[in-house]
């Protein structure tokens, strides 16, 4: 696995964000200079990186392969949050695609030999 230099990808998208350094650091509760001191860092404690990640809404434990994250969401003024029962409609309705996809795909090999008898006949004429 290709070492990742942390420090360097969260300047990258603190740079990307929008966010002032002074904003940035004042959400993630250090002074300007321990963000330069995080951007200089090739590993941090993952709970800094957490809080990073949150604040940034950028899950940085996928450069290791990780997505350790699973709970990082946007603002519910955002984006919204689904409910368990939006959560178990949508679950529903894949399933049912599922099956269905999964019918046409069992279809599909009949109606292949269909089209190529009908266009075989139809040539001769």
């Amino acid at each position: 696995m290709t070492k990742v230099h942390i420090g360097k990808k969260i300047q990258e998208i603190v740079d990307n964000s929008g966010f002032t350094i002074v904003a940035f650091a004042k959400s993630i509760n250090l002074t300007r200079d321990g963000v330069y001191k995080i951007f200089k860092k090739e590993a941090i404690d993952t709970t800094q990186l957490q809080k990073i990640s949150e604040v940034l809404k950028h899950d940085f434990f996928n450069y290791y392969g990780l997505s350790k994250l699973t709970h990082v969401r946007e603002t519910k003024t955002d984006y919204g949050f689904a409910t368990k029962e939006e959560l178990a409609d949508v679950t529903s309705a894949l399933q049912m695609l599922s099956k269905e996809i999964a019918k046409l795909r069992d279809e599909m090999p009949k109606k292949a030999r269909i089209t190529k008898t009908k266009n075989k006949y139809s040539k001769k004429k």
